[in-house]
Order: structure tokens, then C-alpha cells, then sequence
């Protein structure tokens, strides 16, 4: 399956080269969908701090914390899901992985 439509990327430059056809596939087959969790996320980047926000549709949406830009968009693996919530000491709601799941068996994440 290819997905090459194009798509206008916006914001920070690492986005607008790098992710357009995996941001194609976001809003043309699974859908943004709506933040139910997000993460503070400091790995000592030279830009700062990221908010990591995870959708009902198993997107997690990376954001500058300083500036509000977006960073990326990535198409979550269950392991991926399943750390941010074992960091704050609580589980993953299963509904989520399970999608993470399903957009693991179909290689999205690989896009």
C-alpha cells in the first residue's frame, strides 16, 4: 500500500521534510482522532521539552513545549502507549493498545 498524496506540512521544519507521507496517512486513513492523555517528556533535546499527546485513534502528537510547535506525529506502537502511562505509575487503557496493536500488524508504523 502507498500512500504518496501530498499534503502541506506545516510548523517546524523537521516536519514539514521529514513526514509528510506518514501525516497523509494520518489524516487520510486513521484519523487524528482526540487527545485522551499527555506526557511531559524533558530527554534533554536542544529545543527543550516535548508534550507527548495520545489520541483515541493511537496517534501521539509530539509538541515543542516552549514554543507549541509540532515536532512530529507518530503512529504508536502498544509499547510505546503502554510506557508513558507505566511512568506515571498506571496502566494503558487497553482500548487504545489494542488499536496500537492493529496499526502494528498493518506496519503503520513503519511509514
Amino acid at each position: 500500500m502507498s500512500y504518496t498524496k501530498e499534503v502541506i506540512c506545516i510548523d517546524s521544519e523537521h516536519y514539514k521534510e521529514k513526514r509528510c507521507t506518514r501525516e497523509s496517512l494520518i489524516s487520510d486513513v486513521i484519523g487524528e482522532g482526540n487527545v485522551i492523555d499527555s506526557f511531559f517528556v524533558n530527554r534533554g533535546h536542544k529545543d527543550g521539552p516535548e508534550i507527548h499527546s495520545i489520541t483515541d485513534t493511537g496517534i501521539i502528537l509530539i509538541h515543542n513545549q516552549k514554543s507549541g510547535k509540532m515536532v512530529t506525529k507518530l503512529i504508536a506502537r502498544p509499547g510505546q502507549i503502554a510506557r508513558y502511562y507505566l511512568a506515571e505509575g498506571r496502566i494503558a487503557p487497553q482500548s487504545i493498545v489494542d488499536i496500537a496493536r492493529e496499526h502494528q500488524k498493518k506496519g503503520y508504523n513503519h511509514i
